[in-house]
């Protein structure tokens, strides 16, 4: 289990929240190649894993696709996540897919293979696709990791081969703390050198937000 705390800064550019990790006495590091990260979200037809976000339920689920790279319409290598909360912590369990599916227009028999992992058939649909730039950060020692995203993309999951995926954009950055348990007391020496005020922020929420209002 482990704590992911955000900072959403919404207008802010993502080369500002770099120079501040850079600068920080944790001596933070690059740890990858910076990458795009697509999802297809999950939900009810009622849309519950929103409203129980909305409504700070304790423990919670939250299920996607994802998968790397651009364009966003390829998917490479994708898996099933199942994202659980219960209360603060959380963790990740995740599912390799089948990789036969090239293209987002024929993104269906991909999705059907995500509903059959999890057991599940209408009572869960494709409800939100979104997309956006993240870098990966990191201490020396490992017990630390940062998560930069930016150029926030959204769309809804009426994929066709005309369609255009993604329609609506967020500007700002997200900034996510990410760390065991184990080390809740040494993470006030983290959150006291970042210049930034901790929120409450959900991409799937923001995405929802935007393509259902």
């Amino acid at each position: 289990m482990r704590y992911e705390r955000k900072y959403k800064l919404p207008e802010m550019n993502a080369s500002v929240v770099h120079e501040a990790i850079r600068m920080h006495p944790a001596c933070f590091r690059e740890l990858y190649p910076p990458r795009w990260v697509n999802n297809i979200y999950f939900d009810t037809p009622d849309f519950t894993a929103f409203n129980d976000n909305i409504a700070g339920v304790s423990h919670r689920r939250k299920y996607r696709i994802r998968w790397y790279g651009r364009p966003v319409e390829n998917i490479s290598k994708p898996r099933l996540e199942i994202k659980i909360k219960e209360n603060e912590v959380g963790r990740k369990e995740s599912f390799l897919l089948s990789s036969a599916f090239a293209n987002l227009s024929d993104a269906d028999t991909l999705i059907s293979e995500a509903r059959k992992l999890l057991g599940s058939g209408t009572e869960l649909q494709a409800v939100l696709l979104n997309s956006y730039f993240r870098s990966y950060w990191g201490t020396s020692n490992g017990k630390f990791r940062l998560t930069v995203d930016s150029q926030l993309q959204y769309g809804a999951t009426r994929f066709s081969p005309s369609s255009h995926f993604l329609t609506y954009r967020d500007e700002g950055t997200v900034l996510e703390v990410k760390y065991p348990v184990a080390l809740s007391k040494e993470s006030d020496f983290i959150a006291q050198y970042l210049p930034f005020r901790q929120t409450k922020s959900s991409k799937y929420v923001t995405g929802i937000y935007k393509v259902y209002s």
